[in-house]
């Protein structure tokens, strides 16, 4: 018997029986909640009947699973547009002589003449007799869904219904990315709800949400920590990605220790069932050009081996002078399934990077007024270079015990090398003089390893007359970072007006002349054992009580002489308490509340050059998820509000300071507050139209202490955050043709160091897009960012350094092949 879809090969060999009128059943515990009037966006090429049933199972949320039989050969129609399950089965069916019966949850495709046989193949008067097809559901696949929205999601362990999770949770789905050009996580992670973006000085972004840094990031569910000793260095190409995961709040059931922001998880492409290649070559402004390829299918007869490899290449310039890379991407993933019940998985990621960068931003002047430079300014050298590898391996093995248990283990292994040296400026820029920009130049080698292992176990039992679910397992993760880097005074004032250019010093000089600068290896382990019940009380009432154990220890040494170079802390046995109500107003609406508690190390030091004490608080969220349009348009509203003290404040009265980095040192006084709401629309807006909408408003002010240089918490983020993308197909005369436009606004951020302040206003940029099918294989599109050409700054930092522009208006040519 040959299976497509492996995660339902298990009930296929319970179910699919030949039966006297074979058809297509759908089953399991989703399918039979969802509604045979709901609609779905379909865009199928003309293709055997079998395939086109499997494809239609996949966009509905669906995946198919049959017997092999040659005798259901007919070729079905193109289905394209927005319809019911039953619409698509009689569009495709139209002219083939088969027919169709919709009722119970079951889809039977009839000949003209019903058998009465239970053998597949001919009856002696010729009539061909097919053979049940079992469908299952699919789960939180996002690929090849053709929606923006997703029901089900797998942050933290299993698959969870989203209305059933009371925090606020959104999906960043393949059609969205793709629709975007969405090539990394950052550029994921903007098109999220209530997410705001901070260029780091040195590359890549900081995330936050509510007001606090992210720093939880899960591949597959599982945590990986993430270490830098300046900035942050943290990219991942999305070409390996399904969809992205965003749990926003407190998410200590998750990882233990972190900031109460949100947790980010990615999920990885899995191998499909069925052969398909996709090839994808974009090119576009600023010599920004990108080729993807992606194929996937099924390593033998029976299917019960499937592989997958995919990867990208992507060589560029950037708006700002200098700035240019080259990146290579390769992935690669076995999935076998070793018994009816088991199934392993293993692969691995390679990537390099070669580039030019430009860092640390622009300054203003010593007021912190905007000095209005060009876009394309860059005060670093044509000598900067930043060069990344990064390998990463991971296996899981998934085990049902039965239909109501599973087991789950994964093992993660990441290794990132970063070689980087650059010239920069920095220094406000006195009105009168047009002076006040002094070049430096920094030299880092990184070269860090991190381990994860997580095993859990998921399911259901009775009690008192009802049914129950629970998880609970453990999880350790294991950093390794050694570090060298030098930070030196090239003593060469800056021109920002005119910018000069310098000859490349040495790296052995870079070290006999640096001011700062240590080579050290910092190491963080943490360990947790977890557990979360989901106790059904009533009907429509589910009370959610879980916690999390942790164990956290890092330690920073000098790697010559092995004496600390930060003050070690460690926190043994701290819990993590979590608790939520879900309340069903009826079978489309839901009313929750939930609280955590928080728990975050810090490792900034005192003037005594011992670690902070942990940053405490609490989250606290309330809220409404619904669907509408008969489940094609998921919407929620959340109220939040989190507190936390002991947050790093920085020490002006030892300013600089001998025992911190950075010359900084810290006290534990901060006590935040951060609180709003947010409200969201994901879906299936009306026929053909898809919408990503979302408005987050989130107040944060300093209850006690001042907000000063503290990069975890900082007033850069915006009070309020509009997104909007939406995307629609036409059908008939225009069939083929679709058309996207959207639009990210945000009110002011500002950054305030000491007295003097630094402020981006409010603004919107926005983007727009034209798709074409040209055929059965073949799409292009036209996509437009910042279609105004709005001149702003993404990041507003201190007046000498850090403020980056946003991307000015550019174009991207998209073409794709599938096959």
């Amino acid at each position: 018997m040959a299976v497509y879809g492996a995660r339902g090969r298990s009930y296929v060999l319970a179910t699919a029986l030949l039966a006297a009128t074979s058809g297509v059943s759908i089953n399991g515990a989703q399918a039979q909640q969802q509604s045979h009037e709901r609609q779905y966006n379909f865009n199928i090429a003309a293709k055997p009947v079998t395939k086109a049933v499997n494809d239609i199972g996949r966009i509905a949320g669906l995946s198919v699973a049959f017997s092999e039989n040659k005798a259901i050969t007919a070729s079905g129609r193109a289905v394209r547009g927005t319809m019911t399950a039953e619409k698509a089965l009689a569009t495709l069916l139209a002219g083939t002589g088969l027919s169709y019966r919709f009722s119970n949850n079951t889809i039977q495709i009839l000949p003209a003449v019903t058998a009465s046989s239970g053998e597949a193949g001919l009856l002696e008067d010729g009539t061909t007799v097919l053979q049940t097809i079992t469908v299952q559901a699919a789960g939180a696949i996002t690929e090849g869904s053709n929606s923006y929205t997703a029901d089900t999601v797998t942050i933290g362990k299993g698959e969870q219904d989203i209305r059933h999770i009371p925090q606020s949770v959104s999906v960043v789905t393949r059609k969205h990315m793709d629709d975007r050009n969405v090539t990394t996580i950052d550029d994921a992670l903007e098109e999220a709800p209530g997410v705001a973006l901070y260029d780091s000085p040195m590359g890549a972004r900081y995330v936050f949400s509510r007001g606090f840094m992210v720093d939880t990031y899960q591949y597959d569910g599982v945590n990986r920590s993430i270490y830098y000793p300046q900035a942050n260095s943290f990219s991942e190409d999305m070409v390996a990605f399904d969809r992205v995961e965003v749990m926003r709040g407190a998410t200590g059931l998750l990882q233990g220790a972190g900031n109460p922001g949100a947790a980010v998880n990615m999920v990885r492409k899995r191998p499909l069932d069925e052969k398909k290649l996709t090839v994808t070559q974009q090119g576009g402004s600023h010599r920004n050009f990108n080729t993807e390829v992606d194929a996937t299918g099924p390593l033998n007869a029976e299917g019960s081996v499937r592989g997958r490899i995919a990867g990208s290449f992507n060589d560029r310039e950037y708006f700002t002078d200098l700035a240019e890379s080259r990146n290579l991407f390769l992935y690669g993933i076995l999935e076998a399934d070793i018994t009816d019940k088991t199934t392993i998985g293993f692969g691995g990621s390679y990537k390099r990077k070669t580039s030019t960068p430009c860092f640390h931003g622009l300054p203003t002047y010593t007021d912190g007024s905007d000095i209005g430079l060009a876009r394309d300014t860059c005060l670093g050298q044509s000598w900067n270079h930043w060069d990344t590898d990064q390998i990463s391996v991971f296996a899981d093995v998934t085990h049902e015990f039965n239909d109501d248990w599973k087991w789950k283990t994964s093992l993660n292994y990441w290794n990132e090398k970063h070689d980087v040296k650059y010239a920069f400026s920095e220094g406000a820029i006195d009105p009168l003089t047009l002076t006040g920009s002094t070049m430096y130049a920094g030299l880092f080698d990184m070269d860090s390893s991190n381990v994860s292992f997580d095993t859990y176990v998921d399911g259901k039992y009775d009690l008192f007359g009802r049914t129950h679910s629970v998880t609970f397992g453990a999880s350790v993760n294991n950093l390794v970072s050694d570090n060298d880097y030098s930070l030196a005074r090239l003593g060469v004032a800056q021109n920002v007006f005119d910018p000069v250019k310098i000859p490349e010093v040495s790296d052995e000089w870079m070290r006999e002349n640096r001011f700062r600068g240590a080579k050290y290896r910092a190491k963080l382990r943490q360990e947790g054992i977890y557990g979360v019940t989901r106790l059904s009380i009533a009907d429509p009432l589910t009370v959610i009580l879980g916690g999390r154990v942790s164990w956290y220890k890092m330690t920073s040494r000098y790697r010559d002489t092995g004496e600390d170079f930060v003050s070690p802390y460690s926190e043994n046995g701290v819990f993590t308490p979590y608790g939520g109500i879900v309340y069903d107003l009826n079978k489309d609406w839901t009313v929750y509340a939930s609280y955590t508690s928080i728990f975050k190390p810090q490792d900034e030091v005192t003037a005594s050059g011992k670690a902070l004490k942990p940053i405490e608080g609490a989250n606290y969220e309330v809220g409404v998820k619904g669907s509408l349009l008969d489940g094609q348009l998921n919407t929620s509203l959340a109220l939040f509000r989190i507190d936390n003290k002991n947050r790093a404040e920085f020490d002006s009265d030892n300013y600089p300071c001998d025992t911190g980095m950075w010359g900084e040192c810290y006290v534990a006084s901060g006590k935040v507050r951060s609180q709003g709401f947010e409200v969201e629309a994901s879906g299936e807006l009306f026929s053909n139209m898809q919408l990503a909408a979302s408005y987050t408003y989130a107040h944060t002010e300093y209850l006690e202490g001042k907000n000063d240089v503290s990069q975890s918490f900082a007033t850069y983020n915006p009070e309020h955050i509009i997104k909007i993308w939406g995307d629609y197909q036409f059908a008939d005369q225009l069939e083929g043709l679709s058309v996207g436009t959207g639009v990210r606004y945000q009110t002011k951020s500002s950054r305030k160091t000491r007295d003097i302040s630094v402020t981006q206003p409010a603004y919107a940029v926005w983007s727009a897009r034209v798709g074409y099918k040209i055929n059965d294989h073949f799409s292009a599109a036209l996509n437009v960012d910042n279609l105004f050409d709005k001149k702003y700054y993404q990041t507003v930092s201190a007046p000498g350094w850090g403020n980056f522009y946003g991307e000015p208006r550019s174009f991207t040519l998209s073409l794709k092949g599938e096959f």
